[in-house]
């Protein structure tokens, strides 16, 4: 059908498409809403905007992506529109409102549909319509559903299809995130160098408004094997120090090589006669030994990679030094210098030696250390500690030592008897000194060489003489005490066996007796006898008994047994072997004092009488200071009554006269004061002198005759 422009005016069909096809793109388009539609459906694409009343002429054009022509023709008043051949019959423009129906549809119909209203009077109307045509989402997968790939290698894709709708990518459950390694295009992940990092589980989602699907795909990244770690644990390692185990201690290897797939491990072991090495990641050495220190290689090889790795390991075997070390201090080149010795054996490896203290600084990875020091020496060096510091790899120690000069020099004496009476005497010299090198003279001559019966310490500061007897080896000894640092001499005269002073008392109870003694220096003593005489008993008054042998070495006892009413002698008897001494002196304890029991028993009954004569006199003199408190003062005789008056007071108050300086008695009704008949009269003369207190002080001094009073019972003055 031809389209007519005016009435009465129809141009060709292809003129007409040519002239709307240059007029469309004049008006700008208006937007409107997507819309989805599932494929196989019809749908119609409305004009979005508002038409005028239908009598207004108007041409309509329908295009699809503002290139391809759809319909297009005369839409008012006259309808006659032509759908592009290509298009019919599921393309068609209603009649009515000018919108597009499509049936039956497909992907290919998603696009931007642009209808365009031109009126012929004068303006046009257009409006772009998105259109989004959705297939069902299902059979989602992803190829290759199992990936591979080495490390570092270019690069591994994954498609993920058929793609209807959008395409999102997930890794173990996780969203990918921002990697520029990471390439995303439709449904393809593309990952470049890929890492071991980038193993997992991939899932792709394809989801669009009317359905949603998802494959999945593995991708393995192979790589390594990584350079191995060698990880050591030990039953004897010390915790304080790492990187040696213990001698018998068992030790484990185990070499970690981080691969994918894992790693193949073999060993080299430091014993190369060692053939029996496992290729497994852990290697077991139980008791180990100091052979086996060394170096331990571990090889790991992957054989997907092709790729191999090797690690080495240098086990040190520590045995500890014995104990702790030693110092030691001696004199060479002939008494002038002092070589100080530091010694710590029995470890492996060698423990670090150096002394602390010294002039010079040394140190050794040894055994043993030896410094000498020569003169001059340095201010100080006699009493200073001097240290040396022993560093292993098991722990640390140290031993100290002090250079003396010789000082405080002294000479002892101790002799001993073996069971067959053979003596032997041992001078022992004495003090401070470090080192020390002794001369031994006798009687001021040399005794080197010693001969059979005298024998020196190592040291040197013990002389032993054996077969001692006197008066042979008597007789004065004397030690020259030398070292680089000085020197000191000292003496001792050898004398028989002797006790100088001893004592005698009572012991602990009356039944014994405590003795004392003392030997002086140089006395040559093996035992003592302690002798005593008492009571006859059936010997000879004078005759003494051993009561006690005692060692050289005692110098008190306590003797038991004794009757306390009786008296002992006591002495002290020093032997040399069976050689006796001189005695000591002799020391008596006196016998107790004592009473008998007829004595006893008139103490007590003396005692008894006595105590009940104090109480008879108690009780008397109680009885007597009663009875004189109750005894009555005879009545004051008639002619000398009138000397005691009352004195009244009057008004009711005390006489303050200081002439009546007498105490207060209470008799009836009256306050009496009183003094003795004697006393009145020397104080006042006769009796008409005496004063009367009336009250008034006019009349105190009055000398007329007193009025008698009134009897009255008057107590003598005396009385309490």
């Amino acid at each position: 059908m031809a389209c007519c422009w005016h009435w009465g005016t129809c141009p060709s069909a292809l003129f007409t498409g040519w002239l709307l096809a240059l007029l469309v793109p004049l008006a700008p388009a208006l937007p409107s809403t997507p819309l989805d539609r599932l494929a196989g459906d019809s749908t119609f694409l409305a004009i979005p905007f508002s038409l005028p009343v239908p009598e207004t002429p108007s041409i309509i054009v329908w295009q699809k992506d503002h290139q391809t022509n759809l319909a297009t023709g005369n839409f008012r008043p006259n309808f006659m529109v032509q759908v592009a051949p290509s298009y019919q019959p599921r393309f068609s423009v209603d009649p009515t409102s000018g919108s597009l129906n499509i049936t039956e549809l497909n992907p290919s119909d998603s696009g931007v549909y642009t209808v365009s209203v031109i009126f012929l009077g004068g303006g046009d109307l257009k409006a772009n319509i998105t259109l989004r045509v959705y297939e069902e989402v299902r059979d989602v997968s992803v190829v290759p559903s199992s990936a591979e790939a080495a490390e570092g290698q270019r690069s591994v894709t994954l498609t993920c299809g058929p793609v209807r709708g959008s395409v999102a990518w997930t890794k173990d459950g996780q969203t990918l995130g921002e990697n520029p390694r990471f390439q995303l295009s439709g449904g393809s992940l593309q990952i470049n160098q890929p890492q071991r990092a980038d193993s997992g589980t991939y899932q792709c989602t394809i989801s669009n408004p009317f359905s949603t699907g998802t494959g999945t795909a593995q991708l393995t990244v192979y790589y390594g094997p990584d350079t191995p770690n060698i990880i050591v644990s030990s039953s004897g390692q010390d915790s304080e120090a790492e990187g040696f185990v213990l001698v018998n201690a068992s030790v484990n290897l185990t070499c970690l090589a981080p691969s994918q797939p894992p790693a193949e491990i073999y060993w080299n072991v430091a014993d190369a006669g060692d053939h029996q090495v496992p290729s497994k990641p852990s290697l077991l050495l139980s008791n180990v030994q100091l052979n086996q220190a060394g170096t331990y290689s571990c090889l790991a090889f992957n054989r997907r990679t092709n790729q191999s790795r090797r690690n080495t390991y240098s086990l040190t075997v520590a045995q500890r030094p014995t104990g702790s070390p030693s110092c030691s201090l001696s004199s060479e080149n002939s008494g002038s210098a002092l070589r100080f010795a530091c010694s710590w054996p029995g470890g492996s490896p060698d423990p670090r030696l150096s002394f602390q203290g010294l002039p010079e600084d040394m140190e050794v990875t040894s055994p043993r250390l030896e410094q000498l020091v020569v003169p001059p020496f340095p201010a100080g060096l006699s009493g200073q500690t001097v240290t040396c510091s022993a560093s292993h790899l098991t722990g640390n120690r140290s031993c100290s030592i002090i250079p003396e000069a010789p000082s405080g020099v002294f000479l002892s004496l101790q002799a001993s008897e073996d069971p067959g009476g053979t003596v032997t005497a041992e001078v022992h010299c004495q003090g401070t000194f470090n080192p020390i090198q002794i001369d031994w003279l006798r009687s001021g001559q040399p005794l080197l060489p010693l001969g059979d019966r005298y024998e020196l310490s190592p040291d040197g500061t013990r002389l032993t003489i054996r077969n001692f007897s006197t008066p042979q080896d008597l007789g004065n000894y004397s030690a020259k005490c030398s070292n680089p640092l000085g020197s000191q001499s000292t003496d001792l005269t050898l004398i028989g066996p002797t006790v100088s002073e001893s004592t005698l008392s009572r012991g602990p109870d009356s039944e014994s007796a405590y003795v004392t003694w003392t030997v002086p220096n140089g006395s040559a003593v093996t035992s003592f006898w302690i002798q005593m005489q008492g009571p006859q008993q059936g010997r000879s008054a004078s005759e003494w008994e051993t009561v006690e042998v005692l060692g050289a070495t005692n110098r008190s006892t306590t003797v038991p047994g004794l009757e306390p009413r009786s008296s002992y002698s006591f002495r002290v008897m020093p032997l040399l072997g069976p050689q006796a001494g001189n005695p000591s002196q002799v020391l008596t304890l006196q016998a107790e004092p004592y009473l008998s029991a007829g004595a006893i028993a008139g103490i007590v009954v003396g005692s008894i009488l006595g105590f009940l004569l104090i109480l008879l006199l108690l009780i008397l003199l109680v009885f007597c200071v009663r009875r004189a408190r109750r005894r009555k003062v005879p009545p004051t005789p008639k002619e000398n009554q009138q000397h005691y008056l009352s004195r009244q007071f009057p008004h009711g108050r005390e006489s303050n006269d200081p002439s009546w300086g007498n105490p207060r008695w209470s008799s009836g009704d009256s306050d009496i004061y009183a003094i003795t008949y004697e006393e009145h009269l020397r104080r006042y003369g006769g009796a008409a002198t005496l004063p009367v207190d009336t009250g008034d002080s006019r009349h105190r001094n009055s000398t007329a005759p007193l009025p008698q009073p009134a009897a009255k019972n008057i107590r003598n003055a005396t009385q309490v």
